[in-house]
């Protein structure tokens, strides 16, 4: 069985974001992994998957996270909490993040691509030595 047949399965042949069912493919989680698997890949629809990669955001259309993020697969609530971090500005997504919780691992692979650090936690302080 292929990935995105596994995915379909996983998520009842919907977008595993806003519950669409056209256009679907799979959409691995950065940072990639040599090994594309069902933990590190979400089954997406084309508004999702092309409103994550071109940061062109249609806020209305990413309500759906209010339930998405509660999902019990690791790679979804990343990217709920990916898209909320960009979002936060329009005022319901910072309600949102307030709410999710993400256990230590899963919030470092969120945060791992930058996104929701602020600029001070984007710099790495080392000592002297370099450490």
């Amino acid at each position: 069985m292929s990935l995105e047949e596994t995915l379909s399965q996983r998520s009842n042949g919907a977008c595993e974001l806003c519950t669409s069912t056209n256009n679907l493919t799979a959409y691995q989680v950065p940072p990639e992994s040599a090994l594309a698997s069902m933990d590190n890949n979400i089954l997406v629809c084309d508004t999702c998957a092309g409103q994550i990669t071109s940061g062109d955001l249609d806020a209305n259309h990413w309500r759906c996270l209010n339930d998405s993020m509660w999902s019990e697969f690791d790679a979804v609530k990343v990217v709920a909490w990916r898209m909320l971090h960009r979002l936060k500005n329009h005022g319901w997504p910072q309600d949102l993040l307030d709410m999710l919780y993400l256990e230590e691992s899963v919030e470092k692979w969120a945060a791992a691509t930058g996104e929701g650090l602020s600029e001070e936690d984007r710099i790495i302080h080392k000592d002297a030595n370099g450490a």
